[in-house]
């Protein structure tokens, strides 16, 4: 009785996963065996031809490249000022509850709305900075450059996102005992040596969280590169996302894209293998 309770409870569950998430895969997986054009009915099945044009694809290859700059730059830097914020505000000042919800706002906003807000910011206001102070680079377009688009994006993106990443860590910190902070200041360590000997390796936890979740995000960015540029100037900052929807439906190659799609799932799902080996073997070595 006990077993078929626990399978009924678990059914709806299983049941609405294997049909919004694996089923969809498999689909996708075939589909990228075939020549569909993502409208018609009649398609040929092609084998692995799509996967062997994408290897030599510069069309993918660009944005693949992309994809993994603006992954490590963004999940850098997200986690960086989520962790930065989650210790300021982890502490007793007063106004925290509030300043709180105005780091975490942003992450509530649509992510195209954000992304149209700072398309405006970076021609605007910025270029009129720019030229104010005399710098050449700002004075200048940032999302028309070929060097700064895809930065600027990184630089959005951790706007939007950093305050949901902090809940995170602030979850984190509010596990570790007072006591250990406590004797920290009877042995005269310092606010470096308690962050670098105490802080850091007891969130260990939150902070595996965070650096996986960070990367899977990235690696799935569509709505604020589409929203900033387009994926421009040039494919400069196209996203392998941004692709993806690209030779979907722009171009009518379903077929292509759905090979992209498990391109990228197979990308996703070893770096999130060997991202979490190693801060498994982190959290490991923090707690012996």
């Amino acid at each position: 009785m006990n077993l078929f309770v626990s399978v009924a409870m678990v059914a709806p569950a299983m049941v609405l996963y294997l049909l919004f998430q694996i089923w969809p895969l498999l689909g996708g997986f075939y589909y990228s065996l075939t020549d569909w054009d993502g409208i018609a009915q009649n398609f040929n099945l092609i084998g692995f031809e799509n996967y062997i044009t994408l290897v030599t694809d510069s069309g993918v290859l660009v944005p693949l490249k992309n994809t993994f700059i603006y992954a490590l730059w963004s999940t850098v830097l997200l986690n960086i000022l989520a962790l930065a914020f989650a210790v300021g505000l982890n502490r007793a000042i007063k106004g925290k509850n509030l300043l709180r919800a105005c780091i975490f706002l942003p992450a509530m906003l649509s992510p195209l709305v954000v992304g149209y807000v700072f398309s405006f910011i970076f021609s605007e206001p910025v270029s009129a900075f720019g030229k104010l102070i005399g710098s050449e680079v700002l004075s200048n377009n940032l999302l028309g450059s070929l060097d700064w688009s895809l930065y600027c994006v990184v630089i959005g993106t951790a706007w939007r996102m950093s305050g949901w990443y902090m809940v995170v860590y602030l979850a984190g910190l509010q596990t570790i005992p007072g006591e250990l902070y406590e004797a920290a200041d009877m042995d005269g360590v310092g606010y470096w040596g308690r962050f670098r000997h105490i802080t850091f390796p007891l969130i260990a936890p939150a902070f595996t969280i965070n650096m996986v979740l960070s990367l899977e995000r990235a690696f799935k960015e569509y709505d604020m590169a589409f929203a900033m540029t387009g994926g421009g100037p040039g494919n400069s900052s196209e996203l392998l996302a941004l692709t993806i929807f690209n030779e979907s439906f722009t171009n009518r190659r379903g077929g292509y894209g759905s090979a992209i799609g498990i391109l990228l799932f197979a990308l996703i799902v070893v770096l999130t293998f060997i991202q979490m080996k190693w801060l498994r073997g982190r959290e490991d070595n923090a707690r012996s």
